[in-house]
């Protein structure tokens, strides 16, 4: 192979992060490879150049999206010429359906092979969606088994890779080392709290999950807290925090951290699946506008009960959900302080996450997604 051009577009901290795993990847199987687009500072580190940076696009919920319109549509109109200009051999996009969905037809038009790596959540909302996708792109990289079969029945070229955290949910160093290096007592309760990576996650659910931490210090005297900062979230975002006393680190010893908690209160999102594989158990909660809320609840598949995905893929609830008004600082704080005072519920809780993680197949999700990739610009799929 020459030195192929793929265009890569991801625009959130899980993106970033999934999509530098996937250049680095890339890299290795063809390092003559050149590697551009949207992305933040992990696809950087990884060998991507990034034109357009997304610290600045990350949004949640139907009014966010409003209040960055204006961002939103000079961004598509700067990838569109982006497109035009250095004509990539293949454009990759990961997650973000609702802004990279606009993309697909300008690059299916130029007759750019399109491969969709973590698509849209169809077989959650908007099932729709996956005709689209299915009508624009070469192939699909599907990360959930129950995901390939929507895409599937909807005419894509669908490839089943499992799931990537699969590849990476793991520590660093061991929990020796991890409680030297966080300063905490082994022999004392440990609380992770984990508001979100999106500003308006923080906005929305930094206080709660806060003063939540409080509650569960007057119950529990000796718990301690500790709360890992996304890369995509300013400094200055999150304030210094002396009641109680929360260890800030690094969002890159999450699993350090996960590895080493009893518990962890955390937004909805894809961290559920960290912890899920690192069998640390959970209260996942989450926010959103009013708005937002009553457009999801008319869009969601009637028969996805939960926003959490370990209890999306168990089938039912094995981790406490907590979810707009529910997610209050006190419904927090008790099931919390239950949990923590009940080893048992705990383990409980830890046997049903294994039962999750023996669903999600094998690891190995970034390599079959980047030799998918190479097979593509190889036999010029479109």
């Amino acid at each position: 192979m020459n030195s192929p051009k793929i265009m890569m577009v991801a625009g959130e901290a899980s993106g970033d992060l999934h999509c530098a795993r996937l250049a680095s990847k890339l890299k290795e199987l063809c390092p003559s490879m050149t590697l551009f687009g949207m992305g933040g500072k992990l696809m950087a580190e990884a060998g991507v150049q990034i034109d357009f940076d997304i610290s600045d696009l990350s949004v949640m919920g139907i009014t966010e999206v409003l209040g960055k319109l204006p961002l939103i549509l000079k961004r598509l109109k700067g990838l569109k010429s982006l497109i035009d200009k250095r004509k990539p051999d293949a454009i990759v996009f990961v997650d973000f359906p609702d802004f990279n969905i606009h993309l697909l037809p300008f690059a299916y038009n130029r007759k750019i092979p399109i491969i969709y790596y973590i698509p849209p959540k169809a077989w959650a909302w908007r099932r729709k969606r996956a005709y689209t996708i299915a009508k624009y792109t070469s192939a699909v990289a599907s990360i959930f088994p129950f995901e390939a079969d929507v895409y599937k029945s909807a005419g894509a070229n669908v490839h089943y890779v499992g799931h990537p955290l699969l590849d990476f949910s793991k520590p660093s160093i061991s929990r020796e080392e991890a409680f030297k290096k966080f300063n905490l007592n082994p022999d004392k309760p440990i609380v992770g709290l984990m508001p979100g990576s999106r500003k308006k996650e923080i906005k929305r659910l930094f206080q709660v999950i806060i003063d939540s931490a409080k509650l569960i210090k007057t119950e529990i005297d000796d718990c301690q807290f500790i709360l890992p900062i996304a890369h995509t979230i300013p400094k200055d975002m999150i304030p210094q925090i002396s009641d109680p006393p929360v260890i800030l680190i690094d969002s890159t010893d999450v699993y350090n951290m996960m590895s080493i908690t009893n518990l962890i209160i955390m937004a909805s999102g894809t961290a559920t699946l960290e912890a899920t594989f690192l069998l640390t158990p959970m209260i996942v909660i989450y926010k959103v506008s009013f708005l937002s809320w009553m457009v999801m609840k008319n869009l969601v598949n009637p028969n996805i009960k939960s926003t959490a995905l370990p209890n999306i893929i168990a089938d039912e609830e094995i981790v406490p959900e907590l979810l707009q008004r529910r997610a209050s600082a006190k419904n927090i704080a008790n099931i919390a302080i239950r949990l923590l005072k009940n080893p048992d519920e705990l383990d409980n809780q830890r046997k049903e996450l294994r039962n999750v993680l023996a669903k999600m197949g094998e690891p190995g999700a970034v390599e079959r997604t980047a030799r998918l990739i190479l097979d593509i610009i190889e036999n010029k799929h479109f």
